[in-house]
């Protein structure tokens, strides 16, 4: 598979918190490519923040191991439900671009719609196999494509989504991407393009935990290849 992988994630925090219940990790995967891990722990804070780290990371570790990808979903969910008996819920999505299978794996526990842009036509995703931690047979929902030059996919959390909501002004989210994918060139522009598009509706002060995964393929380059990885990280003191 001749593919540039291109990834971008831009988050925030609740206003008002110093934690984010959000977490976003990236794995590489050991038959080759990559893994995002997309966690939205119930409620903001502290506590969310440790929910989210816990399940991240138990997903991470099976991906490390060379699990497939529906049942790290599974297993992450039986963990979760057997951690807290059932009573705390997570969103969980893990996005894989998959060398072995030359395909891009949407593994959906989320019930936040996803964008994917495909051959110029923009879809509004909204399969999901609900959220983990709940009920006890929980399954995932696994979206797959092509791993092709061209693809573009957004994956955010619900504080993106209903970004807007309490102004009466919600944020639209496929006519939002719509106009990025067109007018950006890069993953990072649209990512940040999300996400500030989202601050915006909630008038510079977040309801609740944003964060935004920006994929694209691109072509191929015959030159030695050179992979980076570049961070952008404030801390309040």
């Amino acid at each position: 598979m001749d593919v540039t992988i291109n990834l971008a994630i831009a988050k925030t925090h609740k206003f008002g918190n110093r934690d984010s219940g959000d977490s976003a990790e990236v794995v590489e995967r050991p038959g080759g490519g990559f893994s995002v891990v997309v966690v939205d722990g119930q409620g903001t804070g502290a506590q969310a923040k440790r929910l989210s780290l816990a399940v991240a990371g138990r997903a991470v570790t099976l991906l490390n191991e060379g699990v497939r990808d529906g049942v790290v979903a599974r297993a992450t969910h039986d963990f979760l439900y057997a951690l807290r008996d059932g009573r705390v819920s997570a969103e969980l999505d893990i996005i894989s671009v998959d060398l072995a299978s030359a395909t891009v794996l949407f593994t959906r526990n989320s019930e936040v719609p996803m964008v994917v842009w495909q051959q110029g036509s923009l879809r509004l995703m909204r399969e999901s196999g609900g959220r983990i931690g709940i009920y006890r047979h929980t399954r995932p929902k696994v979206l797959e494509f092509p791993a092709e030059p061209g693809l573009v996919a957004l994956v955010v959390t619900d504080g993106v989504v209903n970004a807007g909501q309490r102004w009466g002004s919600p944020l639209v989210l496929d006519q939002l991407a719509a106009r990025l994918i067109s007018d950006t060139t890069s993953v990072s522009a649209l990512a940040d393009g999300v996400l500030q598009g989202a601050m915006a509706a909630d008038h510079g002060r977040p309801n609740d935990d944003m964060t935004v995964v920006a994929l694209s393929l691109g072509h191929g380059v015959h030159e030695q290849p050179v992979r980076r990885i570049v961070m952008s990280v404030p801390l309040p003191i």
